[in-house]
């Protein structure tokens, strides 16, 4: 299988997680369809596939023109101190950006975090607000040519205002490199 990435070459290519079997490639993405437009559905499956993050309460808002997270300031997210803890402040960043990506291929495409780094500038004491902008020139492009990709997210990381999404004050910045590749037999639909 000679398939070459969106910043490769003649590298040969195999898609991660090939072994997986779903019932169908069409049901897998109405399901990623429908988990976006039906909050409760979302949880429901996140519960099935996903437990912890129901434990973390993330909030997206799936809207184009104003995608954010939030994550409430839970006694799960907590540490020692009574701030958000680093590891789920770096779990919950990497849900934001993957349901960011998420959104913009629109269920269509697979996706995992190749690399993820974070600047702490101050400590959370209260949830957490996610906005996401991309790095990567062209992502709409690379998504409708159907081969796998990287794509590089800025996340900008601030407190919760006092309305839910609103941001509050700036207290870090995170940078996120997703791999993603098409769900196969899925774009025939």
């Amino acid at each position: 299988m000679s398939k070459t990435t969106g910043n490769g070459g003649d590298k040969k290519y195999r898609p991660p997680a090939s072994n997986f079997k779903w019932i169908s490639p069409k049901v897998e993405r109405a399901l990623n369809q429908a988990s976006m437009r039906s909050p409760i559905l979302g949880w429901l499956l996140s519960w099935i596939f996903f437990p912890m993050v129901c434990r973390f309460g993330l909030r997206i808002n799936y809207e184009t023109d104003n995608f954010y997270v939030e994550v409430p300031h839970k006694r799960f997210n907590r540490n020692a101190y009574g701030t958000i803890g680093g590891a789920a402040l770096l779990a919950n960043l990497e849900l934001a950006a993957g349901a960011y990506l998420f959104m913009r291929t629109d269920g269509g495409h697979r996706l995992v975090c190749r690399n993820i780094s974070y600047r702490f500038r101050l400590p959370s004491t209260n949830g957490l607000h996610f906005q996401i902008e991309p790095v990567s020139e062209g992502i709409d492009e690379a998504i409708n040519t159907n081969q796998p990709f990287n794509a590089d997210l800025k996340v900008h990381v601030y407190t919760r205002g006092k309305k839910p999404g609103e941001p509050g004050r700036r207290i870090g910045r995170g940078e996120v490199t997703f791999h993603l590749w098409t769900v196969p037999g899925a774009r025939d639909a």
